[in-house]
């Protein structure tokens, strides 16, 4: 199996507070870039995060804020409280250089009443604007699934956009707990689109953010079906809670590690 792309979801202010040990582990940090974070976060702080993680090689991906915002939102002062959160984060990317951005596409059934044209629509006015300028840093912007029931709402947004720098994220974790429709089908459909894959691990009760093989999703199966039907996404471990850095980095090298390559799995 090729060696993978394998981002670690760090909070940027653990990254600064544990700037030179991260930096030492070569990690590839993926920066969850929160409201307050946003708002702290200088240019000198950014750049030197780009300049000393780059110098060695490694790669850099954000996750930007999600609570309280969504850019699908039906109330409208919401949606431009989003926007301007978004702002945010495309103006910290443009010192970070990140090769991709995660956002949430903010549909949930319940709230929306499964009223997807709704959402589709408020949705419309808030991602043209930052596809472009995705397409203007050369930075891809992937979309993750929360409480999506279904893929097709995900494959619509990205199918009506129509661009190459607005692209997908598989959560394992969350395809596992909120979703309905079995693996297969979801992976099927999100493939030609995957820029990236969290993997985190759960029960299939909650959104537990457990290291992979401390819960129980198949995760021999879900990349099995990645490799098949997006071969080069990007693989980002999201553990929360002290210490579940460590055990997750071990936990996703031993995994992938241990894997057969492609041509030897069974069917």
């Amino acid at each position: 199996m090729a060696k993978k792309t394998v981002q670690v979801h760090v909070p940027y202010g653990m990254l600064l507070e544990r700037f030179d040990e991260l930096l030492g582990k070569n990690i590839n940090p993926e920066i969850l870039l929160d409201g307050d974070s946003l708002d702290l976060a200088t240019p000198y702080d950014l750049s030197r995060i780009r300049e000393s993680f780059g110098a060695k090689g490694l790669f850099i991906t954000i996750h930007g804020p999600y609570l309280e915002i969504n850019p699908g939102a039906a109330d409208e002062d919401v949606r431009i409280k989003t926007v301007a959160q978004y702002r945010k984060v495309f103006k910290a990317a443009s010192y970070l250089k990140p090769i991709n951005i995660v956002l949430h596409a903010g549909y949930h059934p319940g709230i929306y009443k499964r009223d997807k044209s709704l959402w589709l629509a408020q949705s419309m006015k808030t991602w043209p604007e930052f596809v472009s300028e995705a397409e203007r840093l050369g930075v891809t912007i992937a979309v993750e699934n929360i409480f999506e029931r279904s893929p097709e709402t995900l494959t619509t947004l990205v199918e009506t956009i129509d661009s190459p720098r607005l692209r997908l994220c598989l959560d394992s974790g969350h395809l596992s707990a909120f979703a309905r429709g079995n693996m297969d089908e979801w992976v099927s459909a999100l493939g030609p689109y995957l820029a990236e894959v969290h993997l985190h691990d759960n029960t299939g009760n909650a959104d537990e953010h457990l290291p992979i093989g401390e819960g129980s999703i198949d995760f021999d199966r879900l990349i099995t079906l990645i490799e098949k039907h997006a071969p080069d996404p990007v693989y980002t471990i999201e553990p929360h809670g002290e210490g579940a850095i460590e055990r997750g980095v071990e936990a996703i090298t031993r995994f992938l590690e241990g894997r057969p390559s492609p041509g030897r799995q069974s069917s």
